[in-house]
């Protein structure tokens, strides 16, 4: 995942309760019970647990997530990563070792669209990687 100058960390011994709203990157360790937003990237700790939807431009969970993630480019479910939720994004990569519990829904870049009938394969299907 690219990296992006970090606006805001949420310390291990935090505990947020509500909405945590940014414009840059956000890098949480602590506990987050509702709703976080980002124009940029956010990065869920190894010692994270939030229990909320995140919505951001890039997500990296190697923490706990019980909510939906909608990413406007990309999630990334690390190894020691466990998703309770539904994902919505471009592209999606989940690392062996990663719990998903979910369903998962890619968008299709303008251009790549699925054909209804699966036996064509002219046009390009979006991308997910699984490890």
């Amino acid at each position: 995942m690219p990296t992006e100058q970090t606006d805001t960390v949420i310390g291990s011994n935090v505990e947020l309760k509500g909405s945590l709203r940014n414009h840059g990157a956000i890098h949480i360790h602590g506990t987050i019970m509702g709703d976080v937003h980002s124009d940029g990237l956010v990065v869920v700790g190894e010692t994270a647990i939030i229990s909320g939807p995140i919505t951001a431009k890039q997500v990296d969970v190697s923490g706990q997530v019980n909510g939906s993630i909608s990413a406007e480019e990309q999630i990334e479910l690390q190894p020691k990563s466990l998703v309770r939720g539904d994902l919505t994004c471009n592209r999606l990569s989940i690392k062996p070792g990663a719990v998903f519990v979910g369903k998962s829904q890619m968008h299709v870049p303008e251009g790549n669209e699925v054909p209804s009938d699966p036996s064509t394969h002219e046009k390009k299907k979006p991308r997910m990687e699984v490890e």
